[in-house]
């Protein structure tokens, strides 16, 4: 027997140098690999498979790809860990950048249905086809020789306000972070349009993204369509830039579309054709899916223009977990933003208790164009301590408010969820003490937390 049978034998390893680990022989780490995996099975014996897939506490999703949506879920705080794994691919703007008239790049919200296709710009073109006289296709190289526009645009993801819905849809939990405001680059979409000659029983036009996947158990590509009087619009852009940069990849590098007035659902990314129709388009996302429904197996309306919408740059400092807000008592400003895609902002109004008194914001444009958001100001006098409920509500001139309650926007997909933003505030004594010096004088802000050592040392040449 030699040193490998004699010591697999005896449960030993191979001889080592003192002081050092035992070095296994083969037979022996086949042996000991064995044994770990079979206690890694038995450990894991009660996990799901699949953890995207998996159900939780989310009584409505099932554990593998189905033809359905799930149903609105009624215990409404269960998220799935299949949710869990989106929001974390879908993230929002943070909040702090509302105070910045364009978004910086890499804050805006993002919602991508399947994955990011990998593009180069070198080569790239889409192609003009359907019901036109003059079919063609068109390189980017192309496309930026023609008039260039920029616009100021706010984009909102049509889910946007689903997460405070009762039942909630079941898909990304939004709450009011869909938003973002970029500064887009690109040529008009109409000329195109005028150039390709539609024909007379153009009906629609078709924008197909090189993004494909399966929705509702169907293989597709994300495809949207539009009126061809909407298609038509000014504003109807193809864009190639954002904020003076090359599109980011998951923006739709390297040509998207942008549809001012409408959810962000609209603007197709990764634009690959535009085909004009004779008929309205039914694909799974247009027709099945960002509907207005009440009831499962009714059409409902389309999703389309953006609702008038606010919100507010939360003050003070947060809580890490909760993101609850701290704030020293005495005079605060409170600041925020407000758009709608169907008309101008006229009005926002700020309630420091939770709706029980409003009083009115006043108003600064941060762009000419028509489509971006507009800043809004409000000054909170005496903020004394104790527990505070902030909104916001805007009104715009085509007559419509923000709704104060989730519900009076309740849809079946959780879509266009526009009800005023409610933020939770403590106001304590000593709140922003801890950034006054360096090394940091940490304090104790919340009951039964344990005081931290204070360094004794001080560091006068920090900013």
């Amino acid at each position: 027997m030699g040193t490998d049978d004699a010591d697999l034998a005896k449960g030993n390893s191979a001889p080592s140098p003192e002081g050092e680990a035992p070095a296994l022989s083969r037979r022996s780490f086949v042996a000991l690999s064995a044994m770990a995996a079979t206690l890694i099975d038995q450990a894991h014996a009660d996990v799901p498979p699949s953890f995207p897939n998996a159900q939780g506490n989310c009584s409505t999703v099932p554990a593998t790809p189905t033809a359905e949506r799930p149903a609105p879920q009624e215990n409404w705080l269960d998220f799935s860990p299949a949710e869990v794994t989106l929001a974390f691919r879908n993230h929002g703007m943070q909040a702090e950048f509302l105070r910045e008239p364009i978004t910086p790049l890499g804050t805006h919200y993002l919602l991508i249905h399947f994955d990011v296709p990998q593009l180069s710009a070198d080569n790239y073109s889409i192609a003009i086809g359907g019901r036109v006289r003059n079919p063609r296709r068109i390189s980017l190289t192309e496309l930026k020789s023609r008039p260039v526009v920029s616009q100021t645009v706010t984009m909102e993801c049509a889910g946007t306000g689903r997460y405070p819905m009762k039942p909630r849809a079941v898909y990304v939990p939004w709450a009011s972070e869909a938003i973002g405001t970029y500064r887009w680059t690109g040529t008009p979409l109409r000329p195109l349009l005028e150039q390709a000659g539609l024909l007379d029983d153009a009906v629609e036009v078709l924008f197909t993204g090189w993004d494909t996947g399966i929705d509702l158990g169907v293989e597709h590509a994300f495809e949207r369509s539009l009126p061809v009087a909407e298609a038509l619009r000014d504003e109807v852009m193809l864009a190639w830039d954002a904020n003076g940069q090359p599109l980011l990849p998951q923006h739709g590098y390297p040509l998207r579309l942008i549809v001012p007035s409408w959810y962000g659902m609209a603007s197709v990314k990764w634009l690959r054709a535009i085909s004009v129709l004779n008929e309205p388009f039914q694909g799974v996302e247009q027709a099945q899916v960002y509907r207005y429904q009440q009831q499962k197996d009714e059409p409902g309306e389309p999703v389309r223009h953006k609702r008038v919408n606010s919100s507010m740059m939360p003050p003070g400092i947060p809580d890490l977990l909760t993101r609850h807000r701290f704030l020293a008592p005495g005079r605060h400003v409170l600041q925020g933003t407000a758009w709608s895609g169907m008309g101008r902002i006229t009005k926002v109004e700020v309630s420091t208790d939770d709706g029980g008194s409003w009083r009115e914001a006043e108003l600064v444009p941060v762009s000419s164009d028509p489509y971006a958001w507009i800043h809004w100001r409000a000054v909170w006098e005496n903020a004394t301590p104790g527990e505070h409920i902030l909104v916001c509500r805007a009104s715009d001139d085509a007559g419509n408010v923000q709704p104060l309650m989730p519900n009076d926007a309740w849809n079946r997909q959780g879509m266009g969820g526009n009800v005023v933003e409610r933020i939770p505030v403590r106001v304590q004594e000593g709140i922003g003490a801890a950034g006054v010096r360096v090394p940091s004088q940490a304090r104790v802000a919340v009951d039964g937390a344990k005081a931290p050592s204070v360094p004794k040392i001080d560091n006068p040449l920090a900013p």
